[in-house]
């Protein structure tokens, strides 16, 4: 059967309108594939991520603070320490941070998030990487855990710039309840209050406002 029909005056060919509908069509659609596979593995990759960098961060977070509880980052377990010499306190902290201490804590660290994507339902191919951060580190303030998994493009796309590896990055952090910073903070507060009521002379206003916090705070029965 011949591809011909009348327009007109004139004969139209359109024999070969699939053949260069196809070509102009396939690239797109390969591009639309590749892009739902690779959301498909992204999706996956960064919940695991964040939950493995959560659960690490709180791991150390809470090694580092000033209760008995340890966490053992091979097995993925918590334990309680049975010395109190072993606990740890700020001052403590502070003596580590700059001389060093026993504990690799980038290693457990590592390792948390490491087993912990061993564990998911999902094993993603490409690269990971863990670093690990401590902000305000001379008390241990916060704990920063960051892993990066480089996930390889399912369809090499290089011809037309897509990426052939595309980064996942998942940061994490746990703050370190340390009761012992807390008090002390709390008694420096106190001091600084109380220099500046003494050298500007600030004591009846400070009166006040605490006069007037507690009748607050007894109107809110607290």
């Amino acid at each position: 059967m011949v591809g011909l029909r009348k327009g007109g005056n004139l004969w139209i060919d359109e024999r070969g309108d699939a053949v260069v509908e196809a070509t102009i069509l396939f690239p797109i659609i390969v591009m639309i594939f590749a892009g739902l596979v690779l959301l498909s593995m992204y999706l996956p990759t960064r919940a695991a991520l964040q939950q493995a960098t959560q659960y690490a961060a709180t791991a150390i977070a809470t090694e580092r603070s000033d209760t008995w509880l340890r966490h053992d980052s091979d097995t993925l377990t918590y334990y309680w320490e049975s010395d109190r010499s072993q606990l740890g306190s700020v001052y403590g902290a502070l003596i580590g941070a700059l001389v060093g201490n026993n504990r690799d804590d980038a290693d457990n660290a590592e390792q948390a998030v490491i087993n912990m994507d061993k564990k998911g339902v999902i094993q993603p191919p490409g690269e990971l990487t863990v670093e690990y951060g401590v902000v305000n580190y001379i008390i241990y303030k916060e704990i920063v855990v960051t892993a990066t998994r480089t996930i390889p493009s399912p369809v090499d796309l290089s011809f037309v710039g897509f990426p052939s590896e595309i980064p996942v990055t998942v940061t994490s952090t746990a703050v370190v309840q340390n009761g012992d910073e807390f008090v002390r903070n709390m008694d420096l507060a106190r001091d600084l209050t109380e220099f500046l009521a003494e050298k500007y002379n600030l004591t009846e206003m400070f009166d006040s406002i605490s006069a007037l916090g507690e009748k607050f705070a007894g109107f809110l029965g607290i």
